[in-house]
């Protein structure tokens, strides 16, 4: 019951605590009309209790709440013996006569087969019910196995399914994200401003481009190693993420070159969002104890409905005012030497 790797397959279904699956819903309603039941279950069993993604004709707080405690279970002996149990009457039969499924829920008839994974881990049992005795015959077995083998492929397509669709996701992370600081990379900001700027072509709503780098990087590089040149690069990183929006995206190009896109910030609002942007590198220099000191020298270019430009033109002029700012800083710091 508790071994781990049956545990890790339960998990891995995603069917656990009160979930349900209209599949096995319809695989336990068509299970009372060819037995001629009143309840049908697809119940896994963890080593807290069992849970019924599949369900049909149970009421009460069993079937509100889809599952109950193992004190409640006839399910959970088909799981450690790894065979069906079939009982045609609970009030004589030694192993679930004192249960509390049949005191307090009424099951008195019950049959039930395992549901086996391809790798033969048991993680439950698709079973018949009935609150009278039931002389059950090879032939409802048989069909309860047809039925069992017809959820297990559910549960493990489900699991399959989503596998893949979690693969995918890491594979589109590997392809759209550096790897160093966890922005999106060139492709991804590429792929993702194109359709920023769609959305903008047909709402009218205004955006910008902002360009920096990391003002004497190579002097980082050059005195410290690439190492720190590396933790210089994942710290702007953290900040341009702390400061960004949902809304905006955040880039490292390559280098120490980053790009921003900030929906609806032009004039004032980007005057903003540069001044917190650089108290947000001062206040990082003055609580951080390292060898080298943050500086970015940053552009921007702005698109409007009045003045639309193409992401290309956008990314040019945000790196020409970059240089230009670059420029400016370089002179003002050599006039105050």
């Amino acid at each position: 019951m508790t071994a781990p790797s049956r545990l890790a397959a339960l998990r891995t279904s995603q069917l656990l605590d009160g979930a349900s699956s209209d599949v096995l819903d319809r695989l336990t309603r068509l299970a009372t009309q060819l037995l001629h039941v009143p309840v049908a279950l697809v119940s896994l069993v963890d080593d807290g209790g069992q849970h019924f993604p599949g369900l049909a004709g149970l009421g009460g707080w069993a079937g509100a709440q889809r599952g109950t405690p193992l004190s409640h279970s006839f399910c959970q002996y088909v799981v450690t013996n790894g065979r069906a149990l079939i009982v045609d009457d609970a009030s004589v039969h030694p192993l679930v006569r004192d249960n509390l499924a049949f005191h307090e829920l009424g099951v008195v008839a019950y049959a039930g087969v395992p549901l086996r994974t391809s790798g033969g881990e048991n993680l439950g049992s698709v079973c018949a019910i009935d609150m009278a005795p039931v002389q059950w015959t090879a032939e409802q077995v048989a069909i309860l196995e047809d039925l069992a083998a017809a959820a297990m492929a559910e549960i493990e397509l489900r699991s399959t399914v989503r596998a893949l669709t979690a693969a995918q996701e890491r594979l589109q992370q590997q392809v759209e994200r550096d790897v160093l600081t966890g922005l999106y990379n060139r492709r991804g900001f590429s792929e993702r401003a194109k359709h920023h700027l769609a959305l903008a072509q047909r709402t009218g709503s205004p955006f910008s481009v902002v360009a920096l780098d990391l003002d004497a990087f190579k002097q980082i590089n050059d005195s410290f190693g690439h190492d720190v040149g590396d933790e210089a690069l994942v710290e702007m990183a953290s900040l341009l993420a702390d400061v960004v929006r949902d809304s905006d995206l955040a880039a490292r190009l390559g280098g120490d070159e980053f790009t921003l896109l900030l929906a609806n910030a032009v004039g004032r609002d980007l005057d903003v969002f540069v001044g917190r942007l650089r108290a947000a590198i001062d206040a990082a220099n003055a609580r951080d104890e390292r060898d080298f000191v943050l500086a970015s020298s940053i552009g921007v270019a702005s698109w409007s409905p009045a003045s639309p430009r193409s992401l290309p033109t956008l990314m040019r002029l945000a790196d020409e005012a970059l240089y230009a700012d670059k420029r400016a800083r370089k002179l003002h710091a050599l006039c105050l030497a």
